[in-house]
């Protein structure tokens, strides 16, 4: 099996990736949250929610642009050992921008009302 593999990722055919609908998809955008920054104070305040958000969960959505870009760029070319290369980019910065999305949604100002 490794060896049919690496045969193929020598030939000139062009292997059928599994992100292939990266080819003409949009980036991902970082969420609005449904509240404001500061509206879950005391527990968490505005600076913290800002940075979080703004910040570190911006730098998940921006990493993960820049990662299904160079894949998309790897899988024009055939380059399967930077498509596999990739793909802890992909599955970091993919979950961290799902997690994150998932978080804002869970917190609310009105205790869950």
């Amino acid at each position: 099996m490794l060896r049919r593999f690496a045969a193929a990722s020598r030939s000139s055919a062009k292997l059928v990736a599994p992100l292939g609908c990266l080819v003409s998809r949009q980036k991902h955008t970082l969420p609005d949250l449904p509240y404001d920054y500061g509206a879950l104070e005391p527990h968490i305040n505005a600076e913290i929610m800002q940075l979080h958000h703004s910040k570190h969960h911006a730098t998940y959505v921006n990493n993960l642009n820049v990662a299904e870009e160079k894949y998309k760029e790897a899988l024009a070319k055939g380059d399967v050992t930077t498509q596999v290369s990739l793909q802890p980019a992909l599955k970091f910065n993919g979950g961290g921008h799902i997690n994150h999305t998932i978080f804002w949604t869970n917190l609310s100002p009105n205790g869950g009302c």
